[in-house]
């Protein structure tokens, strides 16, 4: 909750109470409601300036009545950017389109034959996008009449009373007042209950200014709108009146983007010698390559190699090997005699 709403619900209270004090003209207390009113500059503002027994009664209303005026404030720009394109011949973006064409051969289309007909279908597609318009513009125009009349006072009280009324009889109901009877020796006793003056005045009071809530939101979403478009036109101005001032200059200068291109076009241009000459230098080795092969070679020896897998010879009965006898013969047995 920001400190403008907390303000404005601890003031309207405050005035009402004041403006009692003064005068109890209900012209007066009315006036003073509705200035209390002015100082909600929000929706939400001005739903916590109505009195908290019905606060939650009118809120959903008060929403909807908003959403409402910020569909009206659509609609109506809307049917001012169309009736825009009328006056100056052109159309809005959802009627831009392509005209079709017909398929010709390629003969019969240099014709003057075939060019009455591409010029008839031209105009025929014309007129179908001026109708169109003119229909959209009365279509739109429908919508905002029809959005207007759901705004108007008879339709908002009708559609907020009932609520209001069925709430007023609850707090009239639970707020009584007891009365009370003194006796002959003094002592008082229940006479029964009375209706709360105060609850059945605030009743019509909110009764009453229900439409002037209604019409306050309205008012702070048309403003809010106003605002939104005001900053939109300054900035449209601010961009043709920058566009005239560039257009005024004598010369124009140079823009960021041929600068860059000069400068990446000089550095290009630096690296070009050093590249060449790595592409000299490779095609000077392969000259070379492919002269050394065309030269005569001498011809090749080839090692000798053993070939793998040759077994040495056995060794013969009673000739030496190569195992030597240095064994003591541990672990054999003797040989017999």
């Amino acid at each position: 909750m920001s400190i403008q709403t907390v303000l404005a619900r601890a003031m309207s209270p405050m005035a009402a109470g004041l403006s009692a004090a003064i005068s109890s003209d209900d012209d007066s207390l009315r006036v003073s409601r509705h200035t209390v009113l002015q100082g909600a500059v929000t929706v939400e503002e001005l739903i916590a300036m109505i009195p908290s027994d019905y606060r939650h009664v009118l809120r959903t209303p008060l929403l909807g009545v908003a959403a409402t005026a910020t569909k009206l404030q659509a609609a109506r720009t809307t049917l001012t950017k169309w009736e825009a394109h009328k006056v100056a011949g052109t159309y809005p973006p959802h009627l831009r389109a392509k005209a079709p064409e017909v398929q010709l051969t390629k003969d019969f289309a240099e014709s003057a034959e075939a060019a009455e007909h591409r010029k008839s279908l031209a105009n025929a597609y014309a007129v179908f996008l001026t109708a169109s318009l003119d229909k959209c513009i009365q279509a739109k125009a429908d919508d905002v009449k029809f959005l207007e009349m759901s705004l108007t006072p008879e339709r908002l009280f009708n559609e907020m009373s009932p609520a209001i009324g069925v709430r007023g009889k609850e707090l009239i109901a639970i707020s009584k007042l007891p009365k009370f009877k003194s006796t002959e020796d003094g002592e008082l006793h229940l006479d029964g209950f009375e209706e709360n003056p105060v609850a059945v005045t605030l009743a019509h009071q909110v009764m009453a200014d229900s439409v002037v809530y209604a019409y306050r939101c309205i008012s702070i979403v048309e403003a809010r709108e106003f605002a939104v478009k005001s900053k939109l036109a300054a900035k449209k101005d601010l961009a043709a009146s920058a566009d005239v001032e560039m257009a005024d200059g004598s010369k124009p200068g140079p823009s960021i983007q041929s600068l860059v291109d000069k400068a990446v076009s000089a550095q290009l241009k630096k690296m070009q010698p050093s590249s060449s000459k790595k592409k000299d230098g490779k095609a000077n080795k392969k000259t070379t390559s492919s002269t050394s092969k065309s030269a005569k070679r001498p011809p090749a020896v080839t090692p000798y190699i053993p070939k793998a897998g040759r077994r040495p010879p056995k060794a013969t009965k009673g000739g030496k090997t190569t195992k030597k006898d240095g064994g003591k013969g541990k672990g054999k047995g003797k040989p017999r005699k």
